[in-house]
């Protein structure tokens, strides 16, 4: 049947409401879409699968749990349908349910590295661990194989990179995105700028902010000697892009060696040496994964670089076609596109979980954390 104009002009709406970032809004619009497409016989699985992934952006899980099974008992053949579904449920800690609707997935013949992602987490809250890094090595080799042939954007020099050089911080730039007033973010980083001169000398920390993030906290990053860059989201801009401020360092042309992280993640004794293993390496860029959810190409806050190869981050975003619906992964997404091709054949990724799939290594043998805990982790339950 040909979708009426009106329920496609509803559809459309609700897309164009969502890439503003009202994402409140945009369910509303396709909570209506869902009905009128129901009632018109014109439902298709798309139009549940949006809703869903807005439902798992306000963390409506019990509403998106249901919303999914009702899809799949429209269309029970759907894999997508059911991988999303597994990632609800594993937000519910329904570790179980979750294998099951991921497996249910893969026997579809879903090819989406996401199943494999939710396969990797699931198994290793069950304790399997052969499993879970399994899971994660097959996510890892599936997103390679689908961006790792693209033509890159840029080319890494054929000579060695730089020699790091301690003695002018100002070359050398650890930077973060900072916005609001959580302090889930505003703890943690504040300790990294107290503690940076102590672990990190011969870097300088950079924080890029929106005027959300109040004078005085503002004074005391200042006071640590931080680098302060403010930054204003354009209107009608989704929130996530803030993520993306901290892009910014890549391409400058006074910056030699670059980090990007989290900032609600602190700084380690572990991912010092490791990042000095990568200084002292013949790499231009540098990556870390170290928990059963790291399987993404390039963690969003776990790389660096050689600063003035990469494209500026708005011609990254030029490049990136949105291959799916963005959300708050889009920095994780926009570096699998656009920077995993320029950098795999020269990138020096430390990896403790998966060590050897895509030439990854693992850590030097100093600094370990405690069992359970890694690098890039919330630490804000450390301060609480």
């Amino acid at each position: 049947m040909t979708p009426s104009p009106v329920l496609e002009a509803m559809r459309r709406q609700a897309s164009a409401i969502y890439a503003t970032g009202a994402v409140p809004d945009a369910i509303v619009i396709q909570r209506q879409v869902l009905l009128a497409a129901r009632s018109a016989g014109a439902e298709t699985p798309d139009d549940s699968l949006f809703l869903g992934l807005m439902l798992h952006a306000t963390g409506q899980l019990d509403d998106g749990v249901c919303l999914l099974r009702d899809g799949i008992a429209r269309f029970p053949a759907h894999a997508a349908l059911h991988e999303n579904l597994g990632v609800f449920l594993l937000g519910q800690n329904d570790v179980a349910a979750a294998i099951e609707a991921c497996q249910t997935a893969l026997k579809l013949g879903s090819a989406s590295p996401n199943v494999l992602d939710c396969l990797a987490d699931a198994f290793n809250r069950l304790g399997q661990t052969e499993a879970a890094i399994a899971a994660g090595q097959d996510a890892l080799q599936a997103k390679d194989r689908r961006f790792g042939a693209r033509a890159p954007l840029a080319m890494v020099p054929d000579r060695p990179p730089p020699p790091f050089n301690p003695l002018n911080p100002a070359e050398n730039v650890i930077a973060y995105s900072l916005w609001g007033e959580a302090p889930r973010y505003r703890v943690p980083l504040l300790e990294n700028a107290r503690i940076l001169a102590h672990l990190f000398p011969g870097w300088t920390m950079r924080v890029y902010h929106d005027a959300a993030v109040d004078d005085a906290y503002l004074d005391a990053l200042a006071g640590l000697g931080v680098d302060l860059v403010p930054m204003t989201l354009p209107p009608s801009v989704p929130s996530h892009r803030r993520l993306l401020w901290r892009f910014g360092v890549i391409a400058e042309p006074t910056v030699r060696r670059f980090l990007i992280r989290d900032a609600d993640s602190l700084l380690s004794v572990k991912e010092r040496v490791a990042v000095d293993a990568w200084l002292a390496s013949r790499f231009h860029f540098h990556a870390m994964r170290d928990w059963f959810t790291h399987t993404d190409l390039l963690l969003a806050g776990m790389w660096g670089g050689v600063g003035g190869i990469l494209p500026a981050p708005e011609a990254l975003f030029r490049a990136y076609t949105g291959w799916r619906v963005e959300n708050d992964h889009l920095d994780q997404d926009l570096l699998a596109e656009t920077v995993w091709p320029i950098v795999r054949r020269d990138v020096l990724i430390h990896d403790s979980v998966f060590t050897g799939c895509l030439g990854s290594v693992a850590f030097p043998p100093y600094g370990a954390l405690p069992p359970g805990t890694h690098i890039g982790q919330n630490a804000f339950s450390q301060f609480v």
